[in-house]
């Protein structure tokens, strides 16, 4: 029962991580363009044609811009809510083949068990997920607006966190862009 996770990559210019287990091998985002996925995981001795699923957290570019190159041509599936999967196929101008959940909702890939959970952040409906593997729980919350009491709730049985906050008031005051809901969730 040996489980694997490793971050390709975090920040503005892209975001995805990888996690395999016995029966799952599932991308967490895939926000570099397909060549730097296929160089990140190759860095690992793994290769996309081997991937079971990839899970959005959410449509913009630095977490999806990947996914024509990669989920697109290879058929493998996207796990995603349908706020979510509106927004980057409208983005991409194309259709993916994608397993939709509804946010809060938990699913299966195989032996990980996907509990997912709304976070505070710019975008259609945006998800961290708890990711509970045979080996012990992963927590993910990227671009985490603020700490919010179901963030926490959601999280508290990881093991292992992965958290990435870009909670900014006065850039967010001064973005037009902004809803007001990542001030008050």
């Amino acid at each position: 029962m040996a489980v694997k996770f490793t971050i390709l990559g975090s920040g503005s210019g892209g975001n995805c991580a990888y996690l395999e287990t016995d029966e799952a091998r599932v991308l967490v985002d895939a926000g570099f363009s397909p060549r730097q996925i296929r160089k990140r995981l190759q860095e690992i001795g793994r290769v996309p044609e081997n991937l079971t699923a990839i899970l959005v957290t959410h449509e913009h570019s630095d977490h999806v811009q990947g996914l024509t190159g990669i989920a697109a041509k290879l058929n493998i599936p996207i796990y995603c809510n349908r706020d979510t999967k509106e927004a980057f196929e409208f983005q991409f101008e194309t259709k993916f083949d994608c397993r939709l959940f509804e946010t809060g909702a938990s699913f299966e890939i195989g032996d990980l068990l996907v509990d997912t959970f709304a976070i505070p952040h710019d975008a259609q409906d945006p998800v961290g997920y708890l990711l509970r593997t045979p080996a012990g729980n992963i927590g993910f919350a990227t671009d985490l607006g603020h700490m919010t009491k179901l963030v926490l709730e959601r999280i508290r049985p990881a093991n292992v966190l992965v958290l990435e906050s870009n909670h900014d008031v006065k850039m967010l005051q001064d973005c037009p862009r902004r809803p007001w809901s990542i001030f008050t969730s």
